[in-house]
């Protein structure tokens, strides 16, 4: 190139379709920030005169120079410089890049654009299309800045193609061209930089069921469904829904039984109970659960949480508040089970009963359920497989009981809840443990304060400091509590304290139903064995706040080994803590109810 001028402008070449490029006799030249929007400014309207004014807009904005005149002759002469003394013409009404416009790929794009508008039939006018997409290099001017050119012509250029994809499907769903299938590659691109244009998702789906993979066709909706409902809180609108419910319907039709089961177009399921209001504290086991929705702290394939502590100290409340928290990030679905592992009837659910209910929730027709346990199983995790789908088990008894409704898929977040500390799935899969505490004075302050109000509670502040040491950090004894209070709103707070301190705080903490403490300890204590059943009762018998192993096998009369598998039971139950190695305790509720069953050996 000859920098004084001399050089042939024909062989200019300039490149906005994707990122900017520009060539001057074959070879790539590199331009300033500011060289770059002028040049993209006038290959815009190569061939044509561009006012100073615009030029000055696009490449300054707002902040123009004093004297923008002169600055724009000044930017254009150095232009001149790179691409030669005739790329650029002056004219009355400004600047023209005087280059042959095919020279700019923009204008061979929006030319045969044109030219496809105007064809004789729908077959040329496709071809014309392809031939015009084929100048598309991705998201126009890349590496220019001026907020000018990005806020108005992008947008323009940028439906022009959407509109000539769109079109190019069209004209191939019509059964005008033999073969569409170049057209999904596109309309994957396209819906990955634009996610919330329904009709490209629409037309992908249209492509991908027409080329054979209606799976695929398929997955598109759910991930449709997904992206709008975390960007927009919508559901699909109904030309998506109808192409759903046409492919459901050939799939059905196609299939009979063979094909993995689809979301009905009444969206994903969501099974969750409601949570439990107010809610406070449990920051630490939050951020645990929080954690599993971190890839890079929750590398497992299916990524899993045990919450476990003794009964009444809120596992379920505090999961079912998490779980409401992030459903967002679950868009196929949330599923919840009470696996009954400590029901008062004493009797879990079984694993192929919560399957079956799994596969309901997601509308498999009754027809494709196989009859064996195994194969439900085996379902379910097919179903499973690519979604984003939260599972809760609450109130587990067993590994055992879990294990069958563990999905395989990377993409499932898996939390349990039980009394049992289920190491196995430590263990073998690798779950989380997340144990729960007692409540901390302030988190117990603050679920009474939610539920009375702070006037009543400012008004006998005595009272409610001997409320909360009573309820000794147990939630249910907490929310139990406040319910009462709340049903006597005449009552003071120092008469409650007075039932709980002088008469049996198990049965002024047995309101009616399941939430009543004796209820809530007696469905643990009748999961126990009969040597660490024993053992629970004889606690209330110990004078001390701790027991070792050699003192309950003292106080049981048992053999050392059997005493230390009492304890360990125990333990594994949340009905014993390990505060220190090899010393335990048991909460004064709970110890409470041992008292309660110390003097009836028959009481099981």
């Amino acid at each position: 190139m000859d920098r004084s001028g001399a050089s042939n402008t024909g062989t200019v070449s300039v490149h906005l379709l994707g990122p900017f490029a520009v060539t001057v006799g074959g070879s790539p030249v590199a331009l300033s920030s500011r060289l770059r929007t002028l040049l993209a400014v006038l290959a815009l309207d190569v061939g044509r005169p561009v006012p100073a004014g615009r030029i000055a807009a696009a490449v300054w904005g707002g902040g123009r120079p004093a004297d923008t005149r002169k600055a724009v002759q000044v930017l254009v002469a150095r232009l001149r410089a790179v691409l030669g003394a005739g790329a650029i013409r002056t004219t009355a009404h400004g600047y023209q890049l005087d280059v042959p416009p095919e020279a700019v790929d923009l204008h061979r794009f929006e030319s045969t654009l044109a030219r496809s508008r105007a064809a004789p039939d729908s077959t040329e006018e496709y071809r014309l299309l392809r031939v015009a997409l084929r100048h598309w290099g991705g998201s126009p001017f890349e590496a220019v800045d001026s907020d000018l050119l990005l806020a108005v012509d992008r947008p323009r250029l940028l439906e022009l193609v959407l509109h000539a994809v769109e079109r190019c499907a069209d004209i191939a769903l019509a059964g005008h061209v033999p073969e569409p299938g170049g057209l999904a590659a596109d309309l994957r691109d396209l819906v990955g930089a634009h996610p919330l244009r329904e009709s490209l998702w629409v037309r992908l789906m249209a492509v991908l069921d027409r080329t054979g993979r209606r799976a695929d066709a398929l997955a598109a909706y759910r991930d449709l469904y997904r992206v709008l409902r975390e960007e927009l809180g919508a559901r699909p609108g109904e030309e998506a829904q109808a192409v759903h419910r046409r492919l459901l319907a050939d799939d059905a039709d196609e299939a009979d039984g063979a094909n993995e089961p689809r979301l009905a177009t009444t969206g994903p399921p969501s099974t969750l109970p409601p949570a439990d209001s107010p809610f406070g504290g449990r920051a630490d086991v939050l951020a645990a659960l929080d954690a599993l929705l971190d890839p890079r702290t929750a590398p497992r394939a299916a990524r899993i949480a045990v919450v476990d502590g003794p009964a009444g100290i809120g596992k379920t409340t505090t999961v079912l508040h998490w779980a409401h928290r992030v459903t967002s990030r679950f868009p196929d679905g949330s599923l919840y089970v009470d696996l009954r592992g400590f029901s008062p009837a004493n009797t879990p659910l079984a694993p192929e009963a919560a399957v079956r209910r799994f596969l309901d929730a997601f509308r498999v027709p009754p027809g494709r359920i196989p009859a064996d346990a195994e194969a439900q199983t085996a379902l379910y995790r097919s179903v499973l497989a690519d979604r984003r789908v939260l599972v809760v088990l609450d109130n587990a008894r067993s590994v055992e009981q879990v294990r069958p409704l563990l999905p395989g898929g990377r993409h499932c977040v898996v939390v349990v809840t039980s009394r049992n500390r289920l190491g196995g799935l430590v263990a073998m899969e690798g779950a989380t443990r997340a144990t729960l505490r007692t409540l901390t004075s302030p988190e117990a302050r603050e679920i009474l304060v939610a539920r009375l109000g702070t006037a009543r509670l400012t008004a006998e502040p005595a009272a409610v400091d001997e409320l909360l040491a009573l309820c000794g950090g147990l939630p249910l004894a907490h929310a139990i509590v406040a319910e009462r209070a709340a049903a006597r709103p005449g009552a003071r707070l120092a008469d409650l304290v007075g039932e709980l301190r002088h008469g049996s705080r198990i049965d002024a903490l047995s309101a009616d139903g399941d939430r009543a403490a004796r209820s809530v300890f007696s469905w643990s204590y009748r999961a126990l064995g009969a040597d660490a059943a024993r053992v629970f009762r004889l606690l209330a018998l110990h004078p001390g706040p701790h027991v070792t192993v050699p003192s309950v096998a003292g106080l049981a009369a048992l053999p050392e080994r059997r005493a230390r598998a009492a304890v360990a039971e125990l333990e594994r139950a949340s009905l014993l803590t390990e505060p220190a190695p090899g010393r335990f305790a048991v909460h004064e509720l709970l110890l409470d109810y041992a008292i309660e069953l110390a003097g009836d050996d028959a009481t099981r």
